[in-house]
Formats: structure tokens, C-alpha cells, sequence
């Protein structure tokens, strides 16, 4: 089992202090970072973030470290069966795909922050952490005693999580499926409002596909008090960043909507049915595809139709 711990100490000077177990059975183990992150499908240079970058053996011994890539570091793992990767991570930027820390929250998308080795990759990977004991966590992550797990290295770089003081949130059912909508900072949700319509458009959009490829779904929403309006698709998750705060459910509310729609979308087109360049991902390199305007186009297209079909926008909003 791969095990990861993220510590919120320093949220002062906003460093995740983040530690990964592997088990290793080579003389050489390549520790890894992703290169590109979906959501964006560009490359990314997460590793200008990681400082303090160590390893250790199993019997807590530093070990030779040598950086091949600007993203990749090889280790020498000759003589001892796991290792222990210990770095920090500079955690500043607040947006839909972002890691970040402050005394309010830890917030991570894993794609930014974690390694991963080849050889453990298919392991279950088990999740401490350490956090103010009145924080809440929204994810898709299961929750097991004290700690949270996921089945590998590929979901746990697709499942994103928020740990905060002032999570609020409220679920539906559709289908067997059941739907979480997490808000995270100064908001007053309207909740009649937004499940009823939330409801209406996850009915339409399944009605049409005829299931649901995950038995659990979270909506985090990320809300700030300056304009921000995007999402980004997870497989069990999205991630909105909508702002200003004042405005979500006033002005901005067919925002929401349309966002939700859309990203709820994705969980079958580029999520579940995705190019055959991008399965399953290669997180070591860029995944060429011609494909673009299916993954966002489609979805673009598809997100407000079902606003209109479910009856949550007019001719008029939609067309508009």
C-alpha cells in the first residue's frame, strides 16, 4: 500500500509538508510528478513548487537522489525494500485546478502535488491528514477510521479534496447516485433553490445516458469575494471556482448552473469515454489528440442544452 501524508502546519508560509511511502523491489526506483494535469490538458511545471526534496530508506537513512527531469528524480533503492519521499510544497494560487493553503483551508488537486512510482502505481493508496481537528473534508476519497483511501495512484491524482473550517454542504439522490454539493467561503447557499435545480438538470442528463458510471458525485465549490468563473472535471468530482461571493445566487446563479451542468457532463465525455491517446493517462508526458472539440466543445454544447431541456433556463437564457 502506497501511504501519503499531508500536514497543514505551516500554513503561515502556505508549504504542504507532504511525505509518500513506497514499497520498491529495484536497485533503481523513478519517482515521478505529473507533467500535465487533466482538466487543462497542457503541460504543467508543478515542480517549481516542491522544495526540501528528500528521501529516506527503511531504516530512515537518507539515500542518493538525483533529478533527471524538471519532474522526475531517480533513486537509489539498492538496499532497502521501501522509501520515503518527504518534500514541501509551495501552495499560493486559489483556482479550480490549484493546491493552496492558508490558515482557512487545505486544498489540494493531487495531479499538482503527488508522486507516484511505476511499480506502485496500481496500489491502494491510503491518505493521512493532518489538519485542525474542527475542519471538515469534501471529497470523493472513502473514509476509513482516522484516515481516507483511494484504489490507486490514478484515482488519487484525479480526486481532489478540501479541508476547512467553513465547508457547508447539503445531498440529493438520483438514480441510486448519490450527489454532495460542498460550498467552501463566505456564501449563504440557497438550498430549496439550488437541489431543486440541481436535481432537475443530473435527472435530464442520466435520462439520457440511461446511468451513472460512479455511485457517489461531490460538487466543490470553491467561492471567493472577487470575480472567478470556471470548473474542472473529475471522475467522482468537479471543482468550481465561482466569485464574487455576494453575487452566486443573485446575478451569477445561471453561472452556477451552467458550470454544474457542464462539468457533470464531462463525467461521461472525457472521464469515463475519453480519446484513446489519453487511455489510460500517461502523466510522464504530454497526451496528443485531436480530439478537443469533443472533450469541450460537445460538453459546452451539451451543458446548456440540458439546462434548457430540464426546464432550468428559458428559450430566451439559453439562447443567450
Amino acid at each position: 500500500m502506497v501511504k501519503f501524508t499531508f500536514d497543514s502546519a505551516n500554513s503561515n508560509q502556505q508549504y504542504i509538508h507532504i511525505t509518500a511511502t513506497f514499497s520498491s523491489s529495484k536497485d533503481e526506483t523513478f519517482v515521478q510528478l505529473p507533467a500535465w494535469r487533466p482538466g487543462r490538458y497542457e503541460l504543467g511545471n508543478f515542480a517549481k513548487n516542491v522544495r526540501n526534496f528528500k528521501v529516506f530508506d527503511s531504516n530512515n537513512q537518507l539515500v542518493s537522489v538525483e533529478k533527471v527531469t524538471k519532474d522526475r528524480w531517480s533513486i537509489d533503492s539498492s538496499k532497502t525494500d521501501t522509501i520515503r519521499v518527504e518534500y514541501n510544497y509551495y501552495a499560493t494560487e486559489l483556482n479550480g485546478g490549484s493546491t493552496f493553503l492558508d490558515e482557512t483551508q487545505l486544498y489540494v488537486n493531487p495531479v499538482n502535488c503527488c508522486v507516484f512510482t511505476e511499480e506502485t502505481y496500481h496500489e491502494e493508496v491510503e491518505i493521512t491528514l493532518n489538519i485542525p481537528e474542527a475542519w471538515e473534508v469534501a471529497s470523493s476519497m472513502t473514509k476509513a477510521g482516522e484516515k481516507w483511501t483511494v484504489s490507486n495512484s490514478e484515482e488519487l491524482l484525479d480526486t481532489p479534496f478540501i479541508a476547512s473550517g467553513g465547508l457547508q454542504h447539503r445531498t440529493y439522490e438520483v438514480g441510486g447516485t448519490t450527489f454532495y454539493v460542498w460550498f467552501n467561503g463566505e456564501v449563504k447557499p440557497d438550498w430549496d433553490r439550488l437541489i431543486k435545480d440541481f436535481k432537475a438538470f443530473t435527472i435530464s442528463q442520466i435520462e439520457k445516458f440511461t446511468e451513472f458510471p460512479v455511485k457517489e458525485y461531490h460538487f466543490l465549490n470553491q467561492i471567493v469575494p472577487y470575480k472567478g468563473y470556471h470548473g474542472v472535471e473529475h471522475q467522482k468530482s468537479t471543482v468550481v471556482f465561482l466569485g464574487p461571493s455576494y453575487a452566486v445566487f443573485e446575478e451569477y446563479y445561471s453561472e452556477l448552473l451552467g458550470v454544474s451542468s457542464h462539468e457533470l457532463y464531462h463525467t461521461w465525455n472525457v472521464k469515463a469515454i475519453r480519446p484513446i491517446e489519453m487511455y489510460p493517462y500517461d502523466f510522464t508526458k504530454e497526451n496528443y489528440s485531436q480530439l478537443g472539440y469533443i472533450c469541450e466543445g460537445v460538453t459546452t454544447y451539451q451543458g446548456d442544452l440540458f439546462l434548457l431541456k430540464s426546464g432550468m433556463f428559458d428559450l430566451d437564457q439559453y439562447l443567450n
